[in-house]
Formats: C-alpha cells, structure tokens, sequence
C-alpha cells in the first residue's frame, strides 16, 4: 500500500511538474487544424509569450520534413506582451495525413523545439457541387472582368481574384478552353491572381462554384462575360477602335489645313513651323508597322506573360505585320488568330 502510494504521488508530482513547465514555455502552438481538405491553405499559429520586440525569435522548420510553409516569413499579430506568428501550408492531394515538421526557435538567449504535429487530410465531396473549381477559400472576390475578342467566333475572358486562406494555382472553371493563372501574389492569408480563359462570344455568362471555408458550404459565382457599359480591356489586345481612328485623322487633316490657310494669308513663319512640325507628327503616326520574320515552330501565345497558353504553333516561317510590342513579346495577326510572340522566335536574319 505505501509503495502504491509513493508511485501515485510521483506520478502526480511529475503531470504537475509538467503542466507547469508547459505553462512557462515561451512558446506554443496556439492553433492547428484537426483536418483539412485535400489541396487546402491553411494558417498554423506559434504564441510567443513575454514578447521582446529588440529580440524577435526566428523560425526554423526542419527541412527533412515533406510539408514546408508557402512562405518562409510568417504573418505577425502583437498583443500586449504576447505575438502570433501564422505561416500558411498547403495540404497534399495525395496524402490521408500531414505532419507539421519539427519547429526549431531561437532568439539571442535560448533556442526551443516545437515537436512535429500529426493532421488528418479529408476529401471535399464535390458532388453536389456545380461546376466545382476546384478552388477551397475562406473568401473570393473577382475585382475586374476583362473582356476581349479573341477570334471571330470567341472571347478571352481575364478575371482578377481576390481570395483569402486560398489555393487560387487551382483554379479551373469546368467547360472553358486554354484557361490559364497568372501573376499568384501571397501577402499572409489573401493571395491575388489574373484567371484567364477562352468562351465562345454567344456565351452570356459564366458560372462556377468554390468551397468557402467559413460558411462550410460550396458557394456560386456568376460572371457577366458580354460587353456592357463599364466593362474593361486589358493591354491593347484589341484592334484600335477605327472610328476613333477616322476623327482623329479628320481632325488632324483638318488642323492642317487651316495652318495652311493662316500661312497663305499672314505670311508668318510661325505657321510654316506648325504646319511642318504637324505634318511630321503625322507621317510618324500613320507609318505603316513594322514587318517580321517569324521561325517555323514559334509558339503564338494567348496573352504577352511566360505561362500563357499557346493558341497555335507556326507550320512554316512567316513574315507579317506587328501589331504591338510589349515587353519581349510582338502582337501580331496569323489566319485569323491574334496572338502574340517572343522576341526569340523572330529570324536573326
């Protein structure tokens, strides 16, 4: 009976002795998720307790482990003497299970160690889902719809999204064409993207769905993807609006003319000047552009970015006319097909 007694109150002394070493560690996991879905963004949180902001900790996690952070330099909320710092994972698509690798933690007086964390990783059953996306956020905005006349039968839609807790990489709308993501900026929990894709112009509007983390329930998007007042245009994709075109030239012409009539009847040489310097502008700016030789095998690009889709692929060397130049890239017109290609795939010669 004495032993059993002795053995229980070690045993008590040693849980309490361990709670209150737990309760003085300077640092913690104040959340993880129990489970997340699969393809996933989701925030881990270390609490620093007496936080000295002239000797900040870093973070350190062990490079062995499989499952990194999106960004090494963790998002920082201070409250009082107490600092959050929140990294954000991404959940494997492969996966049942996830480990949080060890966390080492330093500052100039002590170095701590956050043992590994085990998270289940669930499937998102997307069935009742329509035209699922694929993309699972706390939060999606679109910003801006751009709309531009791809070729004579469809339209390249380019939508900025806006999303929080987000893995926009993902995102595909079911039913489009050469879709695409470009420009993923992470700044903490809310990343930015430019989703582009191909519909037919007859298309009225777009749907699709995504998986709002907070609401727990897939949540429909619809996009107006006609021309209306207000809508916007990306680079000069277009052709110029030739109407425009005509007025400006009208006015131009116009402009010298009446410089010629002030000239005939005032003599003054200022008007010559005008008149000369007019006349120069405007044989700048209705020279005709460029010619290019284009290699057999060049790629035509959708949009003038490094990851776009390719539209077509040149069976043969060309020559052609530039459009526009943007960057390393030339905008030009091939059957029908406005596109755009690198700086690297015009003929040396």
């Amino acid at each position: 009976m004495n032993s059993y007694l002795i053995l229980l109150r070690v045993t008590i002394f040693l849980l309490l002795a361990s709670f209150l070493n737990a309760a003085n560690t300077p640092y913690s996991y104040s959340y993880i998720p129990k489970s997340v879905y699969k393809n996933q963004v989701f925030p881990v949180t270390i609490l620093t307790k007496h936080y000295d902001q002239k000797n900040p900790p870093h973070f350190e996690f062990d490079i062995i482990g499989e499952l990194q952070p999106i960004d090494n330099k963790p998002t920082k909320l201070i409250n009082k003497d107490e600092a959050f710092f929140t990294f954000y994972f991404k959940a494997d698509k492969n996966s049942d299970s996830i480990n949080i690798p060890q966390l080492s933690i330093w500052n100039l007086n002590y170095t701590y160690m956050l043992q590994p964390k085990s998270i289940k990783v669930k499937e998102l059953y997307t069935s009742k889902a329509k035209k699922f996306s694929n993309l699972i956020a706390s939060n999606l905005r679109v910003n801006r719809v751009k709309i531009d006349p791809y070729d004579s039968q469809n339209s390249l839609i380019t939508l900025k999204l806006e999303a929080t807790e987000a893995n926009l990489e993902d995102i595909k709308i079911p039913n489009v064409t050469d879709d695409g993501i470009e420009d993923i900026k992470r700044d903490g929990a809310r990343v930015t993207a430019s989703y582009y894709f191909i519909i037919p112009s007859k298309e009225k509007n777009i749907n699709f769905s995504y998986y709002n983390l907070i609401k727990n329930n897939f949540l429909e998007k619809e996009i107006t993807t006609h021309k209306k007042d207000g809508y916007t245009q990306t680079i000069e994709l277009t052709p110029k609006n030739l109407t425009f075109d005509k007025i400006k030239k009208y006015i131009t012409f116009g402009s010298i003319a009446l410089l010629l009539i002030l000239l005939f009847f005032t003599k003054d040489r200022l008007y010559l000047i005008l008149t000369l310097i007019l006349i120069a502008f405007t044989i700048y700016i209705y020279m005709p552009n460029k010619d290019i030789c284009i290699q057999e095998g060049a790629a035509i690009y959708i949009l003038p970015t490094q990851n776009s889709n390719i539209s077509k692929q040149l069976d043969r060397k060309i020559t052609t006319n530039i459009i526009k130049k943007y960057k390393n890239f030339n905008k030009i017109e091939y059957k029908n097909i406005i596109g755009w290609v690198k700086d690297e795939d015009i003929c040396k010669n």
